[in-house]
């Protein structure tokens, strides 16, 4: 049976994509850490990371994921951070400050209904953001503060978050490539 990596999440407004996108080289200037950008294309807020499934138990989890309360709601930013700490980052986000309570509900509920399917429930608390990097070497000459102010310096205006879209990606050298496979508004 073949398989298909997939995961959940709300969709970025364009304009956020457009702004980060004209000023990601800013963000990589003088860091010699090795890290992983994000594409603009590619930028979105993760609900819930399925992993490979099976085509089979793919219409199961749509059929749940339809029943799934759709909350529309406004979103804002909330300055910088670092996963697990700025001291030795591994993800570099931009965090939501409007619309995290929301974004964390849909989580949740989403956790639990993938959770009644077969799904490894996380049992870690919600973080509502959005990845810009993966670093995958740290050098010990990068100034992590300062990225964090950079990224804080960013304008991105308040946008609207409209119902959550489940995702096919596909790993290639190039990085992953994601599609659309149903979208719940």
């Amino acid at each position: 049976m073949k398989k298909i990596r997939t995961f959940i999440a709300h969709s970025v407004p364009e304009e956020w994509k457009e702004i980060i996108g004209e000023t990601s080289a800013s963000l990589r200037e003088g860091l010699e850490s090795r890290i992983a950008w994000v594409k603009p294309e590619n930028m979105h807020f993760t609900l819930k990371f399925l992993g490979s499934i099976e085509e089979d138990k793919l219409a199961e989890v749509q059929g749940v994921l339809k029943k799934i309360p759709v909350v529309n709601f406004k979103i804002s930013t909330a300055g910088a951070g670092f996963f697990p700490a700025q001291e030795k980052p591994h993800v570099i986000w931009l965090g939501i400050a409007d619309g995290a309570k929301e974004f964390c509900s849909t989580a949740a509920t989403i956790e639990s209904e993938m959770g009644k399917l077969g799904f490894e429930e996380k049992g870690k608390s919600c973080h509502a953001h959005l990845t810009l990097g993966r670093v995958k070497k740290i050098s010990p000459k990068d100034n992590w503060t300062a990225l964090s102010e950079k990224i804080n310096e960013i304008e991105l205006p308040e946008a609207q978050i409209n119902g959550f879209t489940l995702y096919k990606s596909v790993l290639t050298p190039d990085g992953p490539i994601y599609s659309v496979l149903e979208e719940y508004k």
